[in-house]
């Protein structure tokens, strides 16, 4: 099976929904409808679990970005 990427070139997520860029760690992911998504502490990676609307945040944010 081919490896997959991580969204937002392995940055993370949570970060990128504020407009920053964190490294992300493989340790912190989680996989959402076939996507990888990194987060650079377990702290980011909750908040991005509860608060509403952060993916949509990071892409909008990425794609300012790229």
């Amino acid at each position: 099976m081919a490896s997959r990427k991580p969204e937002f070139n392995g940055q993370c997520a949570f970060a990128v929904s504020l407009g920053k860029k964190v490294i992300g760690l493989e340790k912190h992911k989680i996989i959402k409808n076939g996507k990888i998504y990194y987060f650079s502490n377990p702290v980011a990676k909750f908040l991005w679990k509860i608060l509403p609307g952060r993916q949509k945040k990071a892409e909008n944010n990425w794609k300012k970005r790229n």
